[in-house]
């Protein structure tokens, strides 16, 4: 014998969605949660009733419910997710009775981002009040993110100009090879109401009417094709897909146009998100610090990073801001420690009795962004802000008479004392090892639970937009899973 089973079978009444779904399932907790949530601002961008024409907005806290449950299960294209609010019950009881099209959902994505931003901040605080974070011990990472872009449609300034100008060189050949074939001279080809002086007046009149709009199109576009240059000489290269996106080598070890999101996390919450397109760590940790002060007004007590953030000017910072830095550092090239420095006559001595006399002062700038391009593959791109390095240049005469340099730069040496002072301690050493469990289990969450590898939406705009909503659906799923605890 089984149990009935009758797939016709009709409801006396109109069930709740919550009757097929269990009390603490995702979309019930993920709803109470945003539904505690202020969404004045929100609400007051809209229209009021009396001004609206036509057909009302759909409520967008139903639509937040929708793409933040969406993103948390793995749905980021709007023509995905407005399928599964036929198909899926979760979705059906989250938008209540309502059902936008995907034209809406990509709508309220890209016009309401800022109050995504003001969201992600309110989850944030929300965390803090129940004791899961404190700003106390943050971890800043970055990882590489497919662009929504093909890396074939990269082209830089000398191969775009070369193209422009052979088009340019076609449009002249054209234009001489028309002027040989319909010249005045040649009788046959003038048509009849030219032959008269009303005709020509009247022909002539028109000619210049369309000629003075083809001057001022031809104008327009170069100077649209002037911007465009300049750009390209700027950027040296770009993509016309995505023009904000940067070729770079992804994790995979492969070579492909995308961005590199930066996040700060503490008890793998994440506190605040960035999406720059350099390849390289170094000079994010300043603006990605900078963002967390203006959203939350405070600082770190203890930040922790790897070796790619290490830095004279990021070490500065985090000592002017009273941050204590866990960073570690590539060797130092010179150890003031195998060197006996000679106050007397400002020189130092090494170790086999060698002595570097006093030349000069060095004050140079580090950190212009610079971008070189070889066969194809970029070379290291640093986007640091200039910063004047101030160290000294000392040199001796070998027996061959060649001189040997030796280059002090004591504001860094001190800073990386004082940092590894801290790093390799019996604490920071124990602290150190929770960063990856930290920082890198969040990527992992992301990339390998919520398969988010690569961005729908393209430029600088819609990536931060859809970075700050896999991040919402991150700290949400957190949130969720401790309410359930």
């Amino acid at each position: 014998m089984f149990q009935a089973y009758n797939q016709d079978q009709n409801f006396l009444l109109p069930p709740d969605f919550k009757e097929f779904l269990w009390e603490n399932h995702e979309s019930i907790i993920l709803s109470e949660i945003i539904d505690s949530l202020d969404h004045s601002a929100l609400l007051s961008s809209y229209a009021t009733a009396a001004d609206v024409k036509g057909r009302p907005a759909y409520n967008p806290v139903m639509i937040l419910k929708v793409l933040f449950y969406a993103y948390m299960n793995q749905t980021f294209s709007s023509r995905k997710i407005a399928k599964k609010l036929s198909s899926d019950i979760a979705f059906m009881y989250l938008w209540g009775n309502n059902k936008p099209n995907f034209r809406s959902i990509n709508r309220f994505r890209k016009q309401r981002w800022d109050f995504l931003e003001k969201l992600f901040i309110q989850i944030v605080l929300k965390a803090q009040t129940l004791w899961l974070i404190s700003f106390w011990n943050v971890s800043l990472d970055g990882t590489k993110i497919y662009a929504n872009a093909s890396k074939n449609n990269c082209h830089d300034a000398e191969k775009l100009q070369k193209k422009m100008k052979s088009l340019f060189d076609q449009a002249d050949e054209i234009d001489e090879i028309e002027d040989e074939e319909f010249w005045e001279d040649n009788l046959d080809h003038i048509p009849e109401e030219l032959r008269t002086k009303q005709g020509r007046d009247k022909k002539r009149k028109e000619l210049k009417e369309q000629q003075e709009k083809i001057t001022e199109k031809k104008q327009r576009l170069e100077t649209e094709v002037l911007k465009k240059q300049q750009q390209w000489i700027k950027q040296k290269r770009i993509n016309f897909t995505d023009t904000d996106s940067r070729l770079m080598m992804m994790k995979r070890k492969d070579w492909w146009v995308g961005y590199n999101p930066q996040i700060l996390t503490e008890n793998r919450f994440i506190l605040s998100t960035r999406v720059p397109n350099t390849a390289e760590d170094t000079g994010e940790l300043i603006p990605s610090l900078e963002k967390l002060q203006e959203q939350y007004d405070v600082f770190p007590n203890k930040q922790l990073a790897d070796a790619g953030y290490a830095s004279e000017l990021n070490y500065e910072f985090l000592e002017k801001n009273k941050i204590a830095s866990f960073i570690p550092h590539q060797k130092l090239k010179v150890d003031l420690k195998d060197y006996h420095y000679n106050q007397q006559d400002n020189s130092y001595q090494d170790k086999q009795w060698n002595t570097y006399h006093f030349k000069q002062n060095i004050s140079k700038k580090q950190g212009v962004e610079k971008e070189k391009i070889k066969r194809g593959r970029p070379k290291k791109a640093a986007s640091l802000k200039p910063h004047e390095i101030e160290a000294t240049l000392y040199v001796r005469k070998t027996k061959q008479g060649e001189n040997k340099f030796l280059y002090v730069n004591k504001p860094w040496q001190k800073l990386c004392k004082n940092n590894d002072a801290r790093l390799y301690s019996e604490e920071g050493i124990e602290l150190y090892k929770k960063r990856s469990w930290c920082v890198e289990n969040v990527f992992g969450n992301l990339k390998g639970n919520l398969w988010f590898e690569r961005f729908s939406l393209r430029g600088f705009h819609g990536v931060q937009i859809e970075w700050n909503l896999i991040s919402l659906a991150h700290n949400l799923k957190k949130l969720i899973s401790h309410s359930l605890a």
